[in-house]
C-alpha cells in the first residue's frame, strides 16, 4: 500500500471518526430569547406565539449543527496530529 493511499484510509477514517463523535456529544443551547418565546407561548399559545418559537428552535438547531462541525474538525485535527506524532515515535 503506497503511502498516498495510506493517508487517505487514514483521513477517510479519522474524518468518519470525528463526525460519528462529534454528533454523539450532546450540545446544550441556552438562548435567553428562545426562553422567552417558549414562556409567551405557554401563557398564550396562539399562532403568531407558535411561528416565533418555531423560528427560535430553528435558530438553535442551526447553533448546534454548527456547534457538532466545530467539534467534528477539531476532533478530526487532534486524531490526526496523535496519529502522525504516534507514528514518528515507534519509527524512532
Amino acid at each position: 500500500m503506497t503511502r498516498i493511499a495510506r493517508l487517505s484510509a487514514q483521513s477517510g477514517i479519522t474524518a468518519v471518526l470525528a463526525i460519528a463523535l462529534s454528533f454523539a456529544m450532546p450540545v446544550f443551547v441556552d438562548r435567553h430569547a428562545y426562553t422567552k418565546s417558549v414562556s409567551a407561548y405557554v401563557k398564550n399559545p396562539n399562532p403568531e406565539n407558535e411561528a416565533i418559537m418555531k423560528l427560535e428552535r430553528a435558530e438553535n438547531r442551526w447553533i448546534e449543527l454548527k456547534s457538532h462541525v466545530v467539534a467534528a474538525g477539531v476532533l478530526f485535527g487532534l486524531m490526526n496530529a496523535g496519529y502522525f506524532l504516534v507514528g514518528r515515535v515507534n519509527k524512532a
